[in-house]
């Protein structure tokens, strides 16, 4: 299936995480092929159209991460159950430091592969407890999510205490170290989150859980400032740039065994090498044909010959130009630009094509159209449609090729698309302007009106013969994005 997620990356940027999972697939085959196409529409006043925003322009704007899906555990099995994988892996590779101590690659992708997982169940965890809103328990379940925190970075923290028993080199410290300040960051990030929202959605709840919250994060705290590890502070003369800086640093080194070795090129360079050369021949032929008919006609070496040879060689120039035009128009709506190719040390996975063109209102599907829901009043006035883009994506995966990749369970992989607004906004009004007064209490008040476009992308999604359809309605002004809302 397709998992599609939508959020504000940041002021300009809008993020889609796309999951492909091979995992729910009713009916295990060797290909496991995913179609996802996006119209975006937008209002014709941003003069955003194929003349001034071209493939290019629009490949610029879009950033693509492609890595693996993490392995699911949830944070009670990975807090109690010992035999459990990620545990196993990184108890085994530890003791095997014994047998031989240079030999640290597994280790180290087992440190990684369990602060990874440990993130998920984390996130998971914490996103469950702040989200169901008829959550029986509540306060008892946050509870077990902090002792099962805790239990997880003990365990990690009893194999980082016995290193010196092992002799261990200083890069498995360096290493061990890392994942214990990143899980350390982990474990303070979602127990702050959590906190925040059980003090403002359920109080009489959080009082109950308040000296559990500080009891947990005041330990850390204390474990950090003993540890050297940077932490949070109020009033940072530099806004905490350096904790902020070596954290992404830190999730980048612990997730790196997650991304994949992407390798992408241009798909369309052997078609339009052959439609070139088929206008150049057929530019050719007409101007040949020319030149066989005014020699006949004036004979050689005469002065109408000459002008007639070097107009007929003239418009084969512009002939061959004019047929390339049309041959790449008719051909881009059919074949991807772009093709990306997936492995996991060095075994091939997979694959995903990648296309964008403006397409004309007539061409879009009925669904696509009524899940657009135009404005009447607003295609009356302007008297055009707005500009459509429409941006294809095929992916193929090979579940069996996936399975043998790694010992843990990897269930497809994300796509991480994150589509920059900037070219949008230039042509934008001011975001606030005077709009009328009032008189209150004797007094004139002015009012400011908000000036916001909204742009509209439709998503159709394609897997095992079955389509979802998902509206999301970004609104912005010069400033950047408003809001976002999905339906």
């Amino acid at each position: 299936m397709i998992d599609l997620e939508t959020k504000v990356h940041d002021k300009f940027t809008l993020e889609f995480k796309v999951g492909f999972n091979t995992h729910q697939a009713e009916r295990p085959t060797k290909y496991a092929d995913y179609v996802m196409n996006t119209w975006i529409f937008v209002p014709n006043s941003l003069d955003i159209n194929a003349a001034k925003y071209s493939k290019d322009d629009f490949y610029r704007d879009l950033k693509s991460g492609v890595r693996l899906i993490t392995p699911s555990y949830s944070l009670h099995e990975l807090a109690n159950d010992e035999q459990l994988l990620p545990n196993q892996a990184l108890i085994t590779n530890f003791n095997d430091l014994d047998i031989a101590p240079d030999d640290t690659q597994d280790l180290t992708h087992a440190i990684r592969m369990y602060c990874a997982i440990a993130k998920s169940a984390f996130r998971d965890g914490c996103f469950v407890l702040t989200h169901e809103a008829d959550m029986p328990n509540r306060r008892e379940q946050c509870q077990h999510y902090l002792i099962d925190g805790c239990k997880i970075l003990g365990r990690y923290r009893h194999l980082l205490g016995q290193l010196d028993e092992k002799n261990a080199s200083d890069r498995i410290r360096q290493v061990f170290a890392y994942g214990d300040e990143f899980l350390s960051n982990v474990l303070e990030k979602y127990t702050y989150r959590l906190r925040d929202n059980i003090r403002l959605k359920h109080p009489d709840d959080y009082q109950q859980l308040e000296a559990r919250f500080k009891e947990v994060l005041f330990e850390e705290r204390a474990y950090r400032e003993k540890q050297g590890y940077l932490c949070v502070k109020v009033d940072e003369p530099k806004g905490n740039e350096d904790f902020v800086f070596r954290a992404s640093l830190l999730k980048k080194f612990t997730e790196s065994d997650l991304y994949l070795n992407a390798t992408k090129r241009k798909n369309t360079f052997l078609v339009e090498q052959i439609l070139y050369s088929l206008a150049a021949g057929a530019a050719m032929v007409v101007a040949t044909l020319s030149s066989f008919f005014f020699q006949q006609r004036y004979g050689n070496f005469t002065l109408p010959f000459l002008i007639a040879l070097v107009i007929s060689y003239m418009f084969k120039d512009r002939l061959k130009d004019w047929l390339r035009l049309i041959f790449a128009r008719r051909v881009s709506s059919k074949v991807f630009d772009t093709r990306t190719d997936f492995r996991v040390k060095e075994r091939y996975i997979g694959w995903s094509k990648d296309s964008v063109d403006f397409i004309d209102s007539d061409k879009i599907l009925p669904e696509v159209m009524k899940l657009r829901s135009r404005n009447p009043l607003f295609t009356e006035v302007s008297g055009k449609d707005e500009k459509v883009l429409l941006y294809r994506k095929k992916v193929q995966l090979w579940p069996a090729e996936l399975a043998k990749a790694s010992p843990y369970p990897l269930r497809g992989i994300n796509d991480i698309l994150r589509y920059n607004i900037t070219e949008y906004t230039r042509k934008m009004d001011n975001p606030s302007f005077p709009l009328s007064g009032t008189w209150e209490d004797e007094e004139y008040k002015p009012i400011e009106g908000k000036k916001v476009y909204h742009i509209t992308f439709v998503i159709q999604c394609v897997y095992e013969g079955k389509t979802e359809y998902k509206r999301v309605v970004l609104r912005c002004d010069r400033n950047g994005i408003v809001n976002v809302k999905v339906s």
